[in-house]
């Protein structure tokens, strides 16, 4: 059982702010010691600790709070709750993909500014990343490739988004207190938003992430992997340019760092050298694969 105290440092809130939650918004009911107390379940924080990531990834409280609640009844009744596959029931994910490519084409920061606010509120931080901003920013590019959206109009749309991200890895910072990883792309790797998307989720499962960027030179990557208290690393193999870059730094890494998880995602994933983890294609899934792996070691 924690304290008020102990709960709010597990979850990565103030106590105040659980005082809230638990008052305004029920997500809640602690139990009371013979001294009248509060005292929390580990269920308590798992419970606050999904309401927060809801809030995080844009869920207004009252929502996450009765989010959060559904989950915790459905795992008590023997279900799966997993907070980063949540995505509402009755959302179509194409009409927030159509509004972005639309904002884009049309060079309209202001309509942009509102559709990534609508697309972020959708569900889980994961969830809509997996299921809606995902598809949008491939959707972005075959715009662009077709002529619908210009070269302004595209970049205006991914220094929206990589705005958002920007913001919830720093929001994730408050959820970080486990192994290391190192996360980043290719010498010449440049389609990082999805990378970027996966760090925000790393940090989310509680791991503490350095974001390296796009286009890591092979020198910079064995410097990196040196630090003793890296635990893994992480690169992006998104397109079939950048598939022989990145089999020569995970090659060299294996040298230098048989110690480390070394693991992949991205579309090209598959052609990664022999013993390198493949994370798959959702970011949720992946960083839970990837939290357990580090703390097991």
């Amino acid at each position: 059982m924690y304290t008020i105290k102990g709960a709010a440092e597990r979850v990565g809130i103030s106590p105040s702010t659980l005082r809230a939650w638990e008052r305004r918004y029920g997500v809640v009911t602690p139990q009371r010691t013979e001294a009248g107390y509060r005292v929390y379940s580990e269920e308590d924080v798992r419970a606050l600790a999904r309401m927060a990531r809801l809030v995080d990834a844009g869920r207004p409280p009252s929502l996450a709070a009765q989010e959060s609640r559904r989950q915790s009844a459905q795992a008590s009744g023997g279900g799966d709750a997993v907070s980063s596959d949540l995505l509402s029931s009755d959302i179509d994910p194409t009409i927030d993909i159509e509004a972005l490519v639309e904002a884009a084409a049309e060079l309209d920061a202001d309509r942009l500014e509102v559709v990534l606010d609508q697309m972020m509120a959708r569900g889980s931080f994961e969830a809509v990343v997996d299921h809606i901003l995902i598809p949008a920013l491939e959707a972005l590019g075959e715009g662009w490739a077709s002529g619908r959206v210009s070269v302004g109009g595209e970049h205006l749309a991914s220094n929206a988004v990589t705005r958002r991200l920007s913001a919830a890895y720093e929001a994730g910072t408050r959820l970080a207190a486990g192994p290391r990883v190192l996360v980043g792309m290719p010498p010449g790797g440049r389609h990082e938003l999805g990378l970027f998307a996966f760090a925000v989720a790393a940090r989310r499962h509680g791991l503490v992430t350095d974001y390296l960027g796009a286009d890591l030179p092979l020198a910079d990557w064995l410097a990196a992997a040196a630090a003793p208290e890296a635990t893994a690393i992480v690169i992006a193999m998104p397109t079939e340019a950048d598939v022989a870059a990145t089999k020569e730094v995970l090659t060299a890494l294996q040298a230098q760092r048989p110690d480390l998880i070394i693991a992949v995602g991205g579309a090209q994933q598959d052609l990664a050298p022999e013993g390198i983890i493949r994370l798959g294609h959702r970011i949720g899934a992946a960083a839970e694969t990837l939290a357990g792996l580090a703390r097991s070691r």
